[in-house]
């Protein structure tokens, strides 16, 4: 596959599932991001078209939109650079999984500061958008958990040894803030959205 631009949801999704290495995992989870974003954009200018003050979420959003399809690209190109350097071993090998990690650690940390976008339009979302409100946090929550699992797969052949801590420092507390975040968004939405079963 050389690339995402201009591919169709049928073409990519046959890439996914065909036994190509890329793309994979990394790229599903920088989509995954784009499509909480989007989201969050959609939640985002209807409030504002609603009369509801949003400041520059619309805008935010689009920007978040953008950044996810750049990292998709980027982490099916980076996992390319370390199947090629796996021929090659040694140093170029190091270098690439360090890019390799880098990727993914991005995204993460994208979907974190997307969560935070998608926090401030609690008060503002309209009713009927809540479910819309609710999928953003789980897909971006969902996006930074799987891009997580990618830095992991990426991290176990590395060979500096501080790199390592360091990097697993970061990925714990990514995983940490993630979950607490969605815990946080969700909860109102959910009880909210499950009043119709009465429980």
């Amino acid at each position: 596959m050389k690339g995402l631009k201009g591919i169709s949801i049928e073409q990519f999704v046959e890439a996914l599932g065909s036994t190509e290495p890329v793309p994979g995992g990394g790229t599903t989870a920088a989509l995954t991001g784009a499509l909480a974003a989007a989201l969050v954009q959609k939640v985002a200018a209807l409030a504002q078209k609603r009369g509801r003050e949003v400041g520059e979420s619309v805008t935010r959003a689009a920007e978040f939109v953008r950044k996810f399809l750049e990292l998709a690209e980027a982490d099916a190109e980076a996992y390319a650079q370390v199947v090629a350097a796996q021929k090659k071993a040694g140093e170029e090998l190091e270098k690439a999984l360090v890019h390799a990690v880098g990727v993914p650690l991005e995204t993460a940390q994208k979907a974190l500061a997307l969560m935070d976008l998608a926090e401030r339009l609690l008060t503002v979302c309209p009713k009927a958008l809540r479910s819309d409100l609710a999928c953003a946090a789980r897909l971006a929550w969902a996006a930074c958990t799987s891009a997580l699992y990618t830095v992991d797969v990426n991290a176990h052949a590395l060979r500096d040894q501080k790199f390592r801590a360091e990097l697993g420092k970061a990925r714990t507390e990514l995983a940490d803030l993630a979950e607490e975040k969605a815990a946080f968004i969700l909860a109102p939405l959910e009880e909210e959205l499950s009043l119709w079963l009465g429980e």
